[in-house]
């Protein structure tokens, strides 16, 4: 059987994933965008994004993780040739990503009552909840977005998604800041503003991947939205209860992460806004693994399609070693210059001393974090959704979670004692994943 060199792995991982880091950094370059001109509004309004953007995020990437499901069962197909397959079951599921948009707007619109059940402070929740219901806006344009981004991807098309990324990032800024400050004779909405903002970039977002589907000269010869098909209620349900447990396991994550932003929404709002501030640059640089793992996903499952064990293993491995090394660079660029870093978001003395204190944990945790994500990205090729799963929800809650309350509040420790919390489930949850994928490839079919 012939197997790929280690040097072509890389090549092909890299080609695969730059374009993907490219796209996920212009995501949270968003993020990072309304993170600053929330902080120029004032540490209420940054806290009530902190704190809105943290619900949002935990109900979205729910969403995002059911339809994960999409590029490895596309790259599978390709692998296979069975190019036949792809557009009946991605049609199918666009019902799904309608139903799932529907759910999850709803969901967004009765979050309210969180706020209060977590102590946050009084003079943040009106913002949050403006936050909150403006970006509710977003959330079925997001569905189908999302859908179409992982269509190309799983096809090994990733440059797509680059270029309507940084069209979302360059719509961001001026909207943010028409609709946040009142330009062009319209009232300050101040944290409202931002979320409207948000929700008109993912629509637009949506509108430029469908003309890609149908204009791209890949994409396009698979017709996928020639036309449509009455909902297939077998494949939905099977499509669902594969993307379910990447679901769940993304719901555990970053719900982990929502929750620790919330017990420390109870803290000072000085505190807020810091551990905002470090936990935005974080996930600006967690893009590089993110990205790295998207293509590891494919890779293995390009391999899985080929029924090739020796790749499947190599090309799981490669990635995370990959990974290992982008972390080690991150982890080092945060310590030497936390100060600059802080400096970016605020000119709240109080607010970057603390900031600072918590990015020297940023830069320990992200060893931890990228090995998990790769590993997670490897069982993913190979479907294992099911382990990544429980092992989330080990790791993040029976650990992390229960590490974290018990140094914040009952240690005294504050906002270090949540971070010291997250450590510890992520360190978890990459020495789960990693042995798991190393014992499941050595079997892989």
């Amino acid at each position: 059987m012939e197997t790929m060199p280690a040097k072509r792995h890389i090549t092909q991982t890299i080609k695969l994933s730059l374009p993907l880091i490219i796209s996920q950094i212009a995501v949270v370059a968003m993020t990072f965008v309304d993170t600053v001109m929330a902080g120029r509004l004032g540490s209420v309004t940054l806290a009530a994004v902190a704190v809105g953007s943290s619900l949002w995020a935990t109900a979205i990437l729910f969403l995002f993780g059911i339809l994960m499901a999409i590029p490895p069962v596309i790259s599978e197909m390709h692998g296979a040739e069975k190019h036949h397959k792809i557009a009946p079951f991605f049609r199918q599921a666009l019902w799904l990503a309608l139903f799932l948009g529907i759910f999850f707007t709803i969901v967004l619109l009765l979050l309210d009552p969180l706020f209060q059940f977590f102590n946050t402070q009084a003079e943040v929740i009106p913002e949050a909840q403006g936050y909150l219901h403006a970006l509710a806006w977003g959330v079925l344009p997001l569905s189908f977005f999302v859908s179409f981004r992982y269509l190309a991807d799983g096809l090994s098309i990733t440059k797509t998604t680059m270029y309507v990324s940084f069209l979302g990032l360059a719509l961001n800024i001026p909207l943010n800041y028409i609709l946040m400050f009142g330009k062009l004779g319209l009232p300050a909405l101040g944290a409202r503003g931002c979320g409207y903002a948000t929700a008109i970039v993912l629509m637009v977002q949506m509108l430029a991947y469908i003309v890609i589907v149908f204009k791209h000269k890949v994409i396009g010869r698979y017709e996928v939205l020639k036309h449509f098909e009455a909902p297939d209620w077998s494949e939905i349900t099977r499509f669902f209860k594969l993307g379910f447990p990447i679901g769940v396991s993304m719901f555990a994550e970053v719900g982990f992460f929502s929750i620790i932003t919330l017990l420390a929404s109870s803290l000072a709002t000085e505190t807020v806004a810091a551990h905002q501030i470090a936990l935005n640059f974080s996930s600006l640089l967690f893009m590089v693994p993110l990205g790295l793992s998207m293509g590891i996903t494919i890779r293995v499952g390009n391999a899985v399609g080929r029924n090739n064990p020796i790749d499947i293993k190599n090309a799981g491995f490669i990635g995370i070693g990959m990974v290992l090394f982008t972390q080690l660079f991150s982890a080092t660029i945060t310590i030497a210059f936390a100060t600059l870093i802080v400096s970016l978001y605020t000119n709240d003395a109080a607010v970057g001393a603390i900031a600072v204190s918590l990015l020297f944990y940023a830069a320990v945790f992200q060893l931890s974090d990228g090995i998990q994500v790769a590993s997670a990205g490897a069982l993913r090729g190979i479907k294992d959704m099911n382990f990544i799963m429980l092992s989330n929800i080990f790791s993040f809650w029976l650990l992390g979670f229960v590490a974290s309350w018990y140094l914040c509040f009952e240690r005294n420790m504050g906002a270090e004692g949540l971070w010291i919390g997250i450590i510890v489930g992520l360190t978890a949850a990459a020495i789960l994943n990693t042995v798991r994928f190393f014992m499941k490839s050595k079997v892989a079919v």
